[in-house]
């Protein structure tokens, strides 16, 4: 987008409202901060509308949107920026009213070209706006699982575990979200993990490979729970299979061979994280013979008795 005209846009209106889950939405936060706007959401109005870039994907409008969104463009006379090309009725009608139209990619621009005499090219950067890098600390902490069962709470106790070392650390976290879960509130447990963490780094959702490869190289593997860590807590599982120190919280109803300092960690009994190597590999090797016992093999054994 040219900036010969500085204050020309008075904001960005976006559909989607999350970034963690639309590439256009992170586009359009990202955006609106270069730009110096504020974001804006499709419904909502104010004196910024008739001066606003829209972007979005018109082809992702629902219904009620398209019918909003047609109903109030006698008062816009901002700009358009084209992530792709619907062909419809609504988005001609946003390219002939537009100031400008500013097409995402040079496909997008040969089709407008001919529909208006202000259409420009334009591209999308990328989107990486955390670009810190990895340190290398001694001390790592992992963790994956649920992002909306995160125990910041007993997070924080491990901090203090960790700065009592007197050595670098840094912590890596990776998240789903699940189908039940508000992805808002997601989200606000991994600002508080940032808050709590000087050393942070938020990972996303990782594939099976990948969270492999972060689980066989930290020093600890954390993961807390409401009660206590279960049976069927399987990230717990799956770091002890891979032979990770798992730091967790036990109570009465915890599997009788997670054991503090056997075979994991109890965050509720430590007073100080273990680093001799020796230790750490003795609690590592006990924890992969463990999981054996408790892996598909057994369970099937299990399931399968007459």
């Amino acid at each position: 987008m040219s900036s010969d005209q500085p204050g020309r846009v008075e904001a960005v209106v976006t559909h989607h409202r999350s970034g963690f889950r639309s590439g256009v939405a992170r586009f359009n936060e990202l955006l609106a901060e270069r730009l110096g706007v504020p974001l804006r959401g499709l419904g909502e109005d104010g004196p910024w509308w008739p001066r606003s870039l829209l972007s979005f994907k018109v082809s992702e409008l629902g219904a009620a949107e398209r019918a909003e969104l047609a109903s109030r463009l006698d008062g816009w006379q901002g700009e358009l920026f084209l992530h792709e090309l619907a062909g419809d009725d609504l988005e001609r009608g946003l390219i002939a009213r537009a100031g400008r139209v500013h097409c995402g990619n040079l496909e997008i621009h040969a089709a407008v070209r001919g529909l208006t005499d202000r259409a420009e090219p334009a591209w999308a950067p990328g989107l990486l706006s955390d670009r810190r890098e990895y340190g290398s600390p001694e001390i790592t902490v992992f963790s994956f699982g649920m992002a909306h069962k995160i125990r910041t709470d007993m997070f924080g106790r491990l901090r203090e575990l960790l700065d009592a070392l007197g050595r670098p650390y840094e912590v890596y976290v990776s998240a789903a979200n699940h189908e039940t879960a508000r992805l808002e509130d997601a989200l606000d447990i991994v600002g508080e993990m940032q808050r709590l963490f000087p050393g942070f780094f938020f990972l996303g959702n990782l594939s099976d490979v990948a969270v492999y490869n972060e689980l066989r190289r930290a020093t600890f593997f954390a993961a807390f729970f409401d009660r206590g860590v279960r049976a069927n807590n399987t990230s717990v599982a799956a770091a002890m299979e891979t032979g990770a120190v798992v730091v967790t919280n036990l109570d009465e109803h915890s599997p009788a061979e997670y054991v503090h300092l056997e075979t994991v960690i109890d965050i509720g009994r430590c007073d100080a994280l273990p680093t001799d190597p020796a230790v750490l590999d003795g609690i590592r090797a006990r924890a992969v013979e463990t999981a054996a016992g408790r892996g598909w093999d057994a369970l099937v054994r299990q399931l399968g008795r007459a």
